[in-house]
């Protein structure tokens, strides 16, 4: 058996831990993470539902509660298992933003997950990285952004733009994204609106310049391993300016810009440093806009502008690196 096949081919059935969001809440036109599970199922291996409520860290070891997935459609879980980590093979995070304290703290009771678990992506990734301050670290490719909580440095910014975009620093799906105008009536008060949360407590908030590119599209690029896996584009719909599948965007096939394959090349290396197996990398006009890390989807959307099947490639990069880790703690 070539080293290549042990690779692909566990010789057991693995145990994959999705931590989700109530099923109820997924939006199911985009949602990935069934088809993960569908395929998984397919190839003889065990993908599971846990919740977050279902994370336990009991005198710092993490238990989990977790249903197995007996059918995606129609959508059917077993009964509850208590698992630990050694009862499983990879654990994927899968539940959506906002990133707020529950979530920070859920990445740090897996955090204590043993280095066996394959986890995608890491907790400890996850709170490291904030997904729209992620791309600014790939400054050549970014737009120029400002991050501030601070009024006045936010009104230079749209002076010094004319039209820019704010968005919330936690969240997703294109929820509370804002553009601002420095002509427009009111100014001052909108700019103090925006740097507050639903709750009147201050908040950091990323400007950047409005791209009028996005007319044309945003592109996602699904990433595996820092490899290309898929792209789909998101035309928003007519007199919108969202770029979101959620926000009523329309899809299309698309291909690399040269600026975009240089971009990745630069990406790859930093993604795979930290472990950041699944990532969708957002582009207009060529531009780095986000870099989505926490439950990156659209797989459906590409699959159906391309007719590929990118649900097999994550799959197959998932069970390459669940058996190296099981070769690297066997050694």
């Amino acid at each position: 058996m070539t080293v290549m096949t042990v690779l692909r081919r566990p010789d057991r059935t693995c145990r994959f831990v999705f931590v989700m969001d109530p099923f109820p809440s997924l939006n199911l036109a985009t949602e990935t993470s069934l088809l993960l599970m569908q395929e998984l199922l397919d190839r003889g291996h065990a993908p599971l539902w846990a919740e977050m409520h279902d994370v336990t860290l009991e005198d710092g070891v993490p238990r989990l509660r977790a249903r197995p997935v007996l059918s995606v459609a129609p959508f059917s879980l077993g009964p509850v298992e208590p698992l630990g980590g050694d009862d499983i093979d990879a654990l994927l995070i899968r539940k959506d933003p906002p990133f707020d304290g529950n979530y920070l703290h859920l990445t740090q009771m897996l955090d204590r997950l043993p280095p066996r678990v394959l986890q995608v992506n890491p907790a400890r990734a996850l709170r490291e990285f904030n997904e729209k301050l992620l791309a600014t670290r790939f400054a050549e490719f970014a737009p120029p952004s400002r991050v501030t909580m601070d009024a006045g440095r936010l009104l230079d910014f749209v002076r010094e733009h004319g039209t820019v975009v704010v968005k919330p620093l936690d969240d997703c799906s294109g929820r509370g994204i804002a553009v601002v105008e420095h002509v427009a009536a009111g100014l001052h008060a909108r700019v103090q609106a925006l740097l507050r949360d639903a709750h009147g407590a201050p908040r950091y908030v990323q400007a950047q310049p409005f791209l009028p590119a996005i007319a044309q599209g945003d592109k996602r690029v699904f990433l595996v391993d820092g490899e290309v896996a898929g792209i789909v584009n998101r035309v928003p719909a007519p007199g919108r300016w969202l770029g979101n599948i959620h926000q009523g965007a329309q899809v299309e096939a698309a291909a690399l810009s040269l600026r975009e394959a240089a971009c990745i090349e630069a990406l790859r290396p930093f993604l795979r440093e930290h472990g950041l197996l699944l990532v969708g990398a957002d582009f207009i006009g060529g531009w780095l806009t986000e870099l989505n890390i926490t439950s990156p989807s659209a797989v459906r959307q590409i699959n159906a502008v391309s007719g590929a099947r990118v649900e097999r490639t994550i799959v197959d990069a998932l069970l390459r690196e669940v058996v190296a880790r099981q070769v690297a703690a066997a050694a």
